[in-house]
């Protein structure tokens, strides 16, 4: 056994001049332009992840600033010679200029002041005395406090170097007063290259995957990658496998990962719970698993979409593994499956059952290529509008539009009503079938006695007189299906005649010079909110409309099931029952029922029952029930007499302030006008 004393790898191989440091270049050329130029300032502070060299680079350069060696004798003209008496006296731990302070446990007022009284002794036989303070966050905010005046005007002989992993917890007056470098987190290539160095000074043999497997373990600190290379060395003795190391250390073998992507393609959930039962009694650790497979993932988007080797850190074998096996999935598919695997580290920290949790990730990643990919389906939608763009496939879309006329009805007032003549637009297509037989035209609907003032739509009459409402997109009668698109073999592209618009109103008089001020009230039926969006639910479609005779049979048997269907409904639930109870049957025709409704509230309430009511009066009377629509009857007495003229809309204004004061201070007050 050897007389001299056993160090670890990460202090017998620490760096001992500037080109030795290990991926901080930026840092290390720095200093040394400093060095020569002597434009070296009087407080530094080095801050970086933890094993990166900061502490080391802090000594280095103490020891060059000291070196008695000229400048032009020095390697690089800058490096410390280590063979004057400056440089061995501190290499042997003897130099009494260089001070190193740990502020984690010297982090009092009293150590500060003690560190002060002994700024003013001068260096002895070297030129400058280099204060080098570690972990400096540590120190207290009095602490700090107290150093402000030292090192914002030290004595010229003195410099101090503050290393610190946690910047933000130094004071900003702190950081103002030092030059500031950040380290940089060592790159997996960089920390092979310096473990190969370590292996051929120590005549050890390492392949190229266990060396990745330390690098990796070391996560961009190069000291603790050195830490991790002394248990392998202890574990494996100088031949170090990769199949041993994973064995020795508990690192996740990367074969599970790929194993697991494997089962994603296939969709094999009974192998991904056999993989956690593997990974439970292998005694991995479930959160470090996850976060490797994250990484896999990642180096699968990488593989497809950069193609670029360098970027993924892996032995090559596992480059090419990865880049093979990443072109069965789709970038898309990749970035679900990494939204997956975040959010299952996530819960995983805070989990009670983790197993079970790792397990149902793996089950929904198994089960993610089920879904839809939305990409592809908006790519066919895409196929097909370029098809239909260049002619090689026709939507033929047949819709009949009509310009609808109020029914004609008398006002209180004597106001004439407003009628139009019915409009009817031809079906777009591009040439009729040969079997197909022309449909008729509507004939127009006969004119109104009273003149016209205003074009309004108003609903076609069932058999009885009543109105039937139409879905405003669809402008279609209940009791008929819509038409569906047809695609078809090319065909010379139909001209679409434009619809005919209904006509606005022509403008009144405004108070304002651009619109009316005044607006004669609406009739509740002629209020745009009782055209819902949505009239008619289409429960069943047909491929081509059917047309069914009226049955007033029919209609007295539903009548029936629908007072029994209320009387049931009131007993559960006795909102919607009460709204059933204001609803009558009033006509059924070509499998769509009309209910007619007291107003729009009723209707709106219903709305969303269209459906279940359907279902329970084909269960009832075995009646196929299609849609359901609504009809509002207001009764008369609740009818608003419209006022046409604005003499007559003042008139009602100025009754309204002389019958009720709180009017007439409310349009004193704000100016409240009739909108008319």
């Amino acid at each position: 056994m050897s007389d001299s004393p056993y160090l670890v790898t990460a202090r017998k191989y620490r760096p001992l001049l500037f080109s030795e440091v290990v991926a901080q270049e930026h840092v290390t050329e720095t200093l040394k332009n400093a060095i020569r130029l002597d434009r070296l300032a009087h407080a530094y502070l080095f801050t970086g992840p933890r094993g990166v060299g900061k502490t080391t680079a802090a000594r280095i350069l103490a020891k060059a600033i000291n070196c008695t060696t000229p400048i032009e004798d020095r390697a690089d003209r800058a490096e410390p010679c280590r063979a004057c008496v400056s440089c061995q006296s501190f290499e042997e731990g003897r130099n009494m200029n260089i001070i190193e302070i740990d502020a984690a446990s010297n982090n009092k007022v009293d150590d500060i002041r003690e560190l002060r009284d002994t700024v003013r002794i001068p260096p002895q036989n070297n030129r400058m005395k280099v204060y080098i303070v570690d972990e400096v966050h540590m120190l207290t905010t009095s602490a700090f406090n107290a150093l402000l005046k030292t090192l914002e005007e030290p004595p010229p002989h003195v410099m101090f170097i503050f290393a610190t992993t946690e910047p933000h917890k130094v004071l900003p007056t702190i950081q103002s007063r030092c030059q500031r470098f950040d380290f940089r987190r060592i790159a997996i290539q960089e920390t092979i290259d310096r473990l190969k160095l370590v292996c051929a000074q120590e005549n050890i043999q390492a392949d190229e995957a266990s060396l990745m497997l330390v690098a990796r373990k070391g996560d961009g600190a190069l000291r603790d990658a050195l830490s991790v290379f002394d248990q392998a060395v202890s574990l494996c003795g100088t031949d170090i496998q990769h199949a041993e190391l994973i064995r020795a250390l508990g690192v996740v073998d990367t074969d599970l990962y790929f194993q697991v992507t494997d089962a994603v393609q296939a969709q094999d959930h009974a192998t991904m719970l056999r993989l956690v039962d593997r990974i439970v009694r292998a005694g991995y650790d479930l959160q470090e698993f996850v976060d490797g497979l994250a990484e896999h993932l990642r180096n699968f988007l990488v593989a497809i979409t950069v193609r670029d080797p360098s970027l993924i850190e892996s032995t090559d074998s596992d480059r090419a593994r990865i880049a093979t096996q990443a072109a069965r999935f789709s970038p898309s598919l990749l970035m679900s499956l990494v939204q997956i695997v975040g959010s299952l580290a996530g819960q995983l920290r805070s989990a009670r059952q983790p197993r079970l949790t790792l397990e149902m990730g793996l089950l929904r990643m198994a089960s993610l290529p089920e879904a839809v990919d939305v990409k592809t389906a908006l790519a066919k939608l895409d196929r097909l509008e370029r098809m239909a763009a260049t002619g090689e496939v026709k939507i033929i879309s047949e819709k009949v539009v009509r310009q609808i006329t109020e029914e004609p009805r008398a006002s209180a007032a004597g106001v004439p009503t407003r009628t139009a003549a019915p409009q009817v637009a031809p079906s777009v297509q591009s040439a009729p079938a040969p079997t197909q037989a022309a449909q008729p035209a509507a004939a127009p609907a006969p004119p109104a006695p009273a003149p016209a003032r205003d074009a309004g739509p108003a609903p076609e009459e069932t058999g009885d007189g009543a109105p039937i409402s139409r879905a405003p997109d669809t402008d279609e009668p209940l009791g008929s299906t819509p038409s569906l698109p047809r695609v078809e073999p090319s065909r010379p592209a139909p001209t679409a005649e434009p619809e005919n618009e209904r006509p606005l109103p022509p403008p009144g008089p405004s108070l304002f010079g651009d619109a009316p001020a005044i607006r004669a009230p609406r009739r509740r039926s002629e209020d745009p909110s009782n055209r819902l969006d949505e009239d008619v639910l289409i429960l069943d479609m047909d491929p081509e409309p059917t047309d069914t005779p009226a049955d007033p049979t029919t209609l007295q048997t539903l009548e029936m099931a629908w007072e029994s269907i209320v009387m049931d409904v009131l007993q559960h639930e006795k909102q919607l029952g009460s709204f059933l109870r204001q609803a009558r049957l009033t006509a059924f025709e070509g499998k769509a029922l009309l209910l007619s409704v007291p107003d729009d509230f009723h209707a709106k309430a219903l709305r969303n029952e269209r459906a279940r009511l359907a279902h329970r009066l084909r269960e009832a009377t075995g009646v196929h029930v299609e849609s359901i629509g609504f009809r509002v009857d207001q009764p008369e007495g609740e009818r608003i007499e419209t006022v046409d003229d604005e003499v007559n809309a003042r008139e009602t204004l100025q009754t309204l302030c002389e019958e009720n004061p709180a009017v007439r201070a409310l349009v004193e007050r704000f100016g409240g006008e009739i909108v008319w």
